[in-house]
């Protein structure tokens, strides 16, 4: 299970919500999981705009190798 938000003053992080997004978004100083619902991507782990970025970066790294 992947945790979110570990650091010195959390060590045990937040675990993971199997419900949403399971890309990580930083706010500042910190991160979480993404609070968007889960349904695109590969298996179905990422909310449409993280799929979408996720695509993108697929397609800048394979024209580069």
């Amino acid at each position: 299970m992947r945790r979110y938000n570990k650091w010195a003053g959390n060590p045990l992080g937040t675990p993971e919500d199997p419900t949403r997004c399971i890309a990580e978004v930083w706010d500042g100083w910190f991160s979480h999981q993404c609070k968007r619902k889960r349904g695109h991507g590969p298996n179905a782990e990422y909310c449409k705009q993280h799929a979408k970025k996720l695509r993108e970066y697929d397609k800048i790294f394979n024209s580069c190798v």
